[in-house]
């Protein structure tokens, strides 16, 4: 009775609802003039920037800044105080359009950053997936190399989209002597230049096999590292276009994608003695549950090499250090947490002095720091930042000087969410504010560390971008003004703040 008696009330409320809701989703002319916002808005902000680097070690960098009909790149010099455009934006536009075989637009170029060149006499951007260079004494554009797709031999992290591609180029040994590749799901070694070798391993099959990518040799030659795969379980995921764009049947679509207590790739560590031939294959006692692992990388000594383990469920991730002579491991970083550990955003490592200290960001306070670890014990020697502020990120580790340059937010007062820059010296004293303003920074040193540019701005407050000099940190140009007054002109009001 009592269920019977609820389904009219429901019905009844529903009904008196109904109106109310078909009201909100607004009418022809709300949604026309929702539509023409975008319009409203164009060009509207002027001198705003949103990409910059240095040009590699000069004390030239280029930007891109907004104008009132779209976009340019600008490049300026520290030295001089000047600035020009970075090129001449109309024939790089028609290069580009013959060089893509469709029109590009001058002032909304099909990309957001650059990197020169041939001491600046060419540019290299990449288009979608296509990668161009295009000379600027001429404005021609051609294919240029790709890039790797980098992440080292690392493992694990479930699948999504298509299984990459193993890398297929033999490994050469630093001394130019070997070259090591896969060869039957084996590690193969030969002289270079000679087609004839020996196998390394023999226990590589098609179901637990040696990766290419992951081979990797120590500074002294005399040893081989690779991981050895068992591959996990590869789902695959169907979806279906049901209005694709050039026919007019449906298409049919696949990709992996690994689901929640699917089995993943799990690689098992295996050294080899380039002069004994001995093979040692390492125990996974440390990293038995992986939901990756990182790369290999050897010390510079060649007596060990360490890799990065996340266990599946993020509750522990450990630096693991192998001994080259006997295989046996150590956790010189166990980071456990009752929660989670945050892999991807919130984790930093930087090794001293081949490892013998390590740098190391964590949460475990409840707020996210920089410690120094001793790598020979891993122990923490000491916390380098601490307090109720939390790191952002680290933009610089200066080895000579023993310093750590950062960024953190909520260590002034006011918004703990602006972001700020700093310096601290490794034993958590002399901490230095590098961007001194009430704001949100974006700051980007050049190289040599002597300037930095500083991009920065506040929800109701138009920004600016100026260029610095580190030491004291005087303004020395103001590069760029943010101008919004034909934004406010719209009608437009700035977010207001409150606590």
């Amino acid at each position: 009775m009592k269920v019977l008696t609820r389904l009219p009330l429901l019905l009844v409320y529903g009904v008196l609802i109904a109106p109310h809701l078909l009201a909100a989703q607004g009418t022809a002319a709300d949604f026309a003039r929702a539509e023409g916002l975008r319009d409203t808005y164009k060009g509207v902000i002027v001198g705003a920037v949103d990409q910059t680097a240095w040009i590699d070690s000069t004390p030239r960098f280029w930007y891109r800044r907004s104008t009132k009909a779209g976009s340019e790149f600008m490049i300026a010099d520290a030295e001089t105080k000047l600035k020009r455009t970075a090129f001449d934006h109309g024939r790089l536009a028609s290069a580009l359009t013959a060089a893509l075989h469709r029109p590009v637009d001058s002032l909304a170029l099909p990309f957001t950053t650059i990197a020169f060149a041939d001491r600046e006499q060419a540019v290299i951007v990449t288009v979608d997936t296509t990668r161009l260079r295009c000379v600027l004494a001429d404005y021609r554009c051609a294919p240029a190399p790709q890039r790797g797709r980098g992440g080292g031999g690392g493992v694990g992290g479930g699948l999504y989209g298509a299984r990459q591609a193993d890398d297929s180029a033999p490994k050469t040994s630093p001394d130019g002597k070997w070259e090591a590749l896969i060869r039957n799901y084996n590690v193969y070694l030969r002289p270079v230049a000679s087609a004839q070798g020996t196998l390394l391993s023999t226990d590589g099959s098609e179901a637990n096999y040696y990766t290419q990518r992951s081979i990797t040799w120590s500074p002294d030659s005399r040893r081989v590292a690779a991981f050895r795969v068992r591959p996990g379980y590869q789902r695959i995921v169907h979806f279906v276009e049901s209005s694709p764009d050039d026919q007019l049947q449906p298409k049919h679509s696949e990709r992996l994608y690994n689901k929640p207590g699917d089995v993943l790739d799990q690689a098992q560590p295996v050294l080899f003695d380039v002069a004994t031939r001995r093979q040692t294959t390492v125990d996974n006692a440390l990293f038995p549950n992986a939901y990756d692992v990182s790369a290999l990388a050897w010390r510079r000594d060649g007596t060990a090499l360490t890799f990065e383990y996340n266990q599946r469920g993020h509750q522990v991730y450990r630096v693991i250090e192998i001994d080259a002579a006997n295989g046996k491991t150590r956790a010189v970083i166990d980071e456990q947490s009752p929660t989670f550990f945050e892999y991807s955003a919130k984790k930093y490592r930087y090794d001293l002095v081949d490892g013998k200290e390590i740098i190391w960001m964590s949460e475990r306070d409840g707020w996210n720091h920089l410690y120094l670890y001793d790598g020979i014990t891993g122990k923490v020697k000491r916390q380098i930042t601490k307090g109720p502020w939390v790191v952002r990120g680290v933009d610089k580790v200066d080895t000579a000087a023993k310093q750590v340059w950062f960024r953190a937010s909520g260590m002034e007062r006011g918004d703990p969410y602006l972001v700020s820059n700093y310096r601290i010296d490794l034993d958590g004293t002399s901490l230095t504010r590098i961007s001194d303003d009430d704001a949100m920074h974006g700051v980007t040193y050049s190289p040599d560390m002597k300037y930095f540019v500083d991009s920065w701005s506040k929800v109701d407050v138009p920004g600016g971008f100026v260029l610095h000099r580190t030491s004291d940190r005087t303004v020395l140009m103001d590069v760029e003004r943010t101008d919004a007054s034909a934004l406010y002109a719209t009608g437009w009001k700035a977010p207001e703040v409150f606590v």
